[in-house]
């Protein structure tokens, strides 16, 4: 069986899972005090699960810890998970790099 995977961060996807998704999928069709309900209880599952991530004895996020020489990569990758004015942000930071780089490179 083919699994499909949806766009999710690294972060996300440490502290969530398939059932997690199916519930917070499943609000927009429950009655109002349903989706308060399954909205709080998916985010309540999702802390506890990022303080148990982050306690003493478990290594958490320094596991995957990225070294990048390149700021537009990281930009890049954010971008992914971004939309609306934070991607617009992104994006001008982006033009804003490169166009400091083009500028370095004029004057050499």
């Amino acid at each position: 069986m083919d699994q499909e995977s949806i766009s999710q961060t690294a972060l996300d996807q440490m502290v969530s899972n398939d059932r997690g998704q199916l519930l917070k999928a499943a609000v927009p069709y429950l009655s109002p005090q349903g989706q308060r309900m399954i909205s709080i209880f998916s985010k309540l599952q999702e802390l506890r699960n990022t303080i148990a991530l982050f306690s003493p004895d478990r290594q958490g996020m320094r596991t995957c810890a990225v070294s990048v020489s390149d700021p537009a990569e990281v930009l890049q990758d954010l971008r992914r998970f971004s939309y609306g004015q934070s991607r617009q942000i992104l994006d001008q930071t982006a033009d804003m790099m490169a166009m400091i780089e083009i500028i370095k490179v004029l004057h050499e």
